[in-house]
């Protein structure tokens, strides 16, 4: 999959000048386990909030929304800051 986007943190409007709209991203409250997933984008909502999506290799994508705090926007199952991600990363959920 090709990206024409540098950066994983884009705002809404950037985001879709690069033809990326997080709601047709299903929307999860974890991101699966034991599924390679590659990092798309993190889309910013407001000060305090990110919406980070990734998709998998039969092409279903996720939406993980992530509220900030201190300055930390953490993907707990990861152990992630969505501020550090790339783009393109392949991540991995481990089973607990």
């Amino acid at each position: 999959m090709q990206f024409y986007h540098p950066q994983f943190t884009l705002g809404f409007r950037q985001a879709l000048e690069y033809g990326i709209d997080y709601r047709g991203y299903e929307k999860v409250d974890r991101l699966p386990e034991g599924v390679p997933l590659m990092a798309i984008a993190g889309v910013w909502g407001n000060y305090s909030d990110i919406r980070c999506l990734f998709i998998d290799q039969t092409g279903k994508t996720y939406r993980r929304h992530i509220t900030g705090r201190a300055g930390q926007y953490v993907i707990r199952e990861l152990e992630l800051n969505a501020q550090a991600m790339e783009v393109g990363q392949v991540v991995l959920v481990k089973s607990d």
